[in-house]
């Protein structure tokens, strides 16, 4: 995680962000998704590589569990 303190003439702030690992994963069907990758609360899946749209029931997609196999059997690279 990185910080950066921004000061103005008005706000005096430090802003962090979080940088975990972003992945494009490949599915057996020809469909690709976007995964971030946190080493203790594991994966978050994306219909799009801005991660706005979360795919909610990952775990219910046969296609996306491969991936993700697949994925930890590399030792976590793509």
């Amino acid at each position: 995680m990185g910080c950066v303190y921004v000061e103005s003439s008005r706000v005096r702030a430090i802003v962090c962000g979080v940088n975990n690992p972003f992945y494009r994963l490949p599915l057996a069907d020809g469909r690709r998704v976007f995964m971030e990758w946190h080493s203790y609360l594991g994966p978050t899946f994306y219909h799009d590589r801005h991660r706005r749209r979360e795919i909610d029931d990952w775990w219910e997609d046969e296609l996306i569990n491969e991936a993700l196999e697949w994925f930890q059997n590399r030792g976590n690279r793509a």
